[in-house]
């Protein structure tokens, strides 16, 4: 049965009449909110979460994974612990950058118009307020890599206004991805279980130098830093992620989600007796299923080679 009475997205907080609410059980709730797209919450979580401050992360993730997947998310209380340890903090040059890159998806062409409007796209540059949004639109102006065109004011009383990436918009684009393929290094984020040493020292790390990157986990060489810094700071300098989630550690699933929001690959491994454990959020994604050692190098080489494309690091071996 369809709810209309409450037209507020229990997520982002926007109230607007275009807000539907489902019910499909006591505590199942499908969502779709012009903000954050579609979304079901499958418990209590859809009234303790998220918090003021916590919400807009939360938005832009949900309207991501909309704009860039076929399945609707599925929020649980586990969904959001694991979430506010994923999510970053996005600096406000980031936030600029994400926005260009969420409207160059959204360009069929070069000179084609994007109509933006800011109450609802506000999770496209991962903005807390309309006014935040605002801002980071009229800084790209402003640095030439948007131009502003036509603005009006709808049926619905909403603002929106149409802009189109200009040259030298395409020319950061391109630099921005250059530098991303210019990297040489491959973050491998798995258990650090003795059972699957031997699987880092092997298979993850001989298909990985083979492709012609450098192989990198965390606590595979001294540091002094957080641990959870150095985390971030070595998927920011990585070309991609390699995420085994045999025996599901949830730093696993950080990890590779953190590299995600980064719009990095994350080829991703299971050992096929683990393979059911799965969590449900990355079932959609496919998985390198190994039983053998020689199984994962093989399929692990063959991936990168496919999606990733050889890299020019020095042969380790």
């Amino acid at each position: 049965m369809t709810e209309t009475t409450e037209h507020t997205c229990p997520i982002c907080k926007l109230n607007d009449e275009r807000i539907i609410r489902d019910k499909l059980g006591i505590l199942r709730l499908r969502v779709k909110c012009p903000r954050c797209k579609e979304f079901v919450i499958l418990d209590s979580v859809a009234f303790d979460e998220p918090n003021s401050r916590f919400g807009p992360k939360v938005s832009a993730w949900i309207r991501n994974h909309n704009e860039q997947n076929a399945e609707v998310p599925q929020i649980t209380t586990e969904t959001m612990e694991d979430l506010q340890t994923i999510l970053s903090n996005y600096s406000p040059r980031e936030k600029q950058v994400i926005l260009l890159q969420n409207i160059e998806r959204k360009t069929e062409y070069p000179g084609k118009l994007v109509t933006i409007v800011p109450k609802y796209d506000i999770p496209l540059a991962w903005a807390s307020a309309e006014e935040e949004f605002r801002y980071y639109i009229d800084s790209l102006i402003k640095r030439g890599l948007l131009e502003k065109m036509d603005s009006m004011v709808h049926v619905f009383l909403d603002y929106t206004f149409s802009v189109a990436i200009t040259a030298d918009g395409w020319d950061y684009l391109e630099k921005v991805e250059r530098h991303i393929e210019e990297r040489t290094q491959a973050f491998v984020a798995m258990s650090f279980s003795e059972d699957l040493k031997s699987i880092w020292e092997g298979p993850l790390f001989n298909a990985i130098t083979k492709a012609g990157y450098k192989p990198y986990r965390v606590d595979a060489e001294p540091h002094s830093d957080r641990i959870d810094v150095k985390i971030i700071s070595e998927i920011k300098n990585s070309r991609f992620v390699v995420a085994d989630v045999t025996e599901q550690k949830r730093g696993v699933y950080f990890e590779a989600g953190f590299a995600q929001g980064l719009g990095l690959p994350v080829l991703w491994c299971v050992r096929k007796d683990d393979l059911d454990n799965v969590h449900f959020d990355t079932r959609q994604y496919n998985h390198i299923v190994w039983e053998t050692a020689d199984e994962l190098e093989t399929q692990l080489y063959d991936f990168i080679c496919a999606i990733i494309g050889k890299g020019k690091a020095p042969n380790l071996q």
